[in-house]
């Protein structure tokens, strides 16, 4: 019953739409740009130079009614391919859903993003800087093939539900299992912010669950925000199990300037048996803190410095200085 239901929502909307009235179409395309110059401060690397992280090419078809749709084409970077691939670029994309919205009422159906993330992406509002922790470190991927509905229960509360192929944006292929997701955002009075997401999935016979809790606040002169996470089974693989945390906060100078900073930390847990956690090689601390400034609703830039710190002995400290910059229009 499960793999039914997408193919039946994309039936009900379908009919609906051409069953509709004729409208007059309305639509906006848009370009979203991550650019940067970084100087590596370790004399071993060779990774000093501009970058070139993001190229976003989308439409979004807005036509009177309770129906939209968007398309987003991502030029990728290279340094997402896997190792040994010969370095290229290379186009996917990165949404292209249809949604249905009314009164507090949200459907999307498509290659959608998913809700694991993308409330601490809108706090955090820097995602030109790099990925968010669950991104970095493996955790779900930002966008998938399925449904996603979201619900205002009132002004505080905001519930979402998600069934998705679990395979990401990058990988449209299908197999025997569906990730369910739900997720609660409540927001306070007193402007702090709550959110927890859940999701569960079976690939492969072995069971992968994924959670995560964020809390923050923000109000005109600074904000913070912290999340924990935890999935089990990372490389489907019983007992490979990772958590970590993630904290974000600014300080606002003015309307248009901040200073910011940001602290990763992930880890993995110890199997039975053995002496360090069992992905000791990719464990690590990271750091940035910087200062921002918003040119135009097109462009805002940040000079910024960032640290990470490897658990094992024989990856290096890296150090660097980074200045980004987003351009949107």
């Amino acid at each position: 019953m499960k793999r039914l239901l997408p193919v039946l929502l994309f039936l009900i909307i379908f009919a609906q739409i051409l069953s509709s009235q004729p409208v007059v179409s309305q639509g906006k395309p848009f370009i979203e740009i991550f650019t940067n110059f970084h100087y590596n401060l370790d004399d071993t690397s060779k990774t000093t130079g501009f970058g070139l992280d993001r190229v976003y090419v989308g439409y979004n078809y807005t036509p009177e009614g309770n129906f939209s749709a968007m398309i987003i084409v991502n030029l990728g970077n290279p340094e997402d391919l896997a190792a040994g691939s010969v370095p290229k670029r290379y186009a996917y994309c990165r949404e292209a859903s249809v949604k249905y919205s009314k009164d507090r009422f949200t459907l999307n159906f498509g290659m959608v993003n998913t809700r694991f993330e993308d409330f601490q992406q809108g706090f955090w509002d820097k995602r030109y800087l790099g990925p968010e922790y669950q991104a970095i470190y493996g955790y779900c991927p930002v966008a998938d093939l399925g449904v996603v509905i979201d619900y205002q229960l009132n002004d505080l509360i905001k519930v979402d539900f998600s069934l998705l192929n679990g395979k990401g944006y990058t990988n449209v292929q299908v197999d025997n299992s569906l990730k369910t997701g739900v997720g609660i955002i409540i927001h306070a009075p007193c402007n702090a912010v709550f959110k927890i997401y859940g999701d569960i999935i079976k690939p492969g016979g072995v069971w992968q669950s994924t959670m995560v809790a964020f809390a923050g606040f923000k109000n005109d002169k600074f904000s913070f925000g912290a999340e924990a996470s935890y999935k089990s089974n990372l490389d489907l693989l019983s007992g490979h199990n990772v958590w970590g945390i993630s904290g974000t906060g600014s300080i606002f100078l003015n309307e248009k300037s901040e200073i910011f900073g940001r602290y990763d930390y992930a880890a993995s847990v110890v199997m039975p048996g053995e002496d360090f956690q069992w992905d000791y090689a990719k464990d690590e601390t990271y750091f940035i803190v910087g200062i921002q400034h918003i040119f135009s609703n097109n462009l805002k830039m940040a000079l910024n410095y960032r640290r990470t710190n490897p658990y094992e002995s024989g990856r290096p400290t890296t150090n660097a200085i980074y200045l980004n910059a987003s351009f949107r229009f």
